[in-house]
């Protein structure tokens, strides 16, 4: 079963109706607003916990163990994560030939639309440059 432990924690405004992204990454979308990420591009800033409608206060954890939903690929211990499509965790290659972001690690997989926990830093996400 997955966990979960008191990170460092954010208040911002839902940006849109996050009732369906509880346990997705989720970007800055403008001062104080977050959104779900939408690509793999995205620059998390942290994990959604609760499940607000749009204009409502969002708590989005940065940094800390949260449970995260798995994207279209297991996620297995150990495997470095970023965003995918959706704002849910994808495994993040960090030899990879694509610009993307990781910024946590799976400490108890998951199955495919599953939730898992992962270590997270959304402080700091680290690209993975293709250039």
């Amino acid at each position: 079963m997955a966990y979960e432990n008191q990170g460092k924690k954010i208040t911002a405004i839902a940006g849109a109706n996050l009732a369906l992204a509880q346990y997705h990454f989720v970007m800055i979308s403008a001062d104080n607003t977050v959104v779900p990420c939408a690509a793999v591009t995205d620059i998390p800033c942290g994990v959604l916990q609760n499940n607000p409608a749009a204009g409502l206060a969002a708590e989005v954890q940065v940094d800390g163990i949260t449970k995260i939903l798995a994207g279209a690929a297991p996620l297995v211990a150990g495997n470095l994560i970023g965003t995918a499509v959706g704002g849910a965790a994808d495994v993040i290659d960090p030899d990879g030939a694509n610009d993307l972001y990781y910024c946590g690690q799976v400490i108890q997989g998951a199955g495919v639309g599953e939730i898992a926990s992962a270590l997270i830093n959304c402080a700091t996400p680290v690209i993975q440059s293709g250039s």
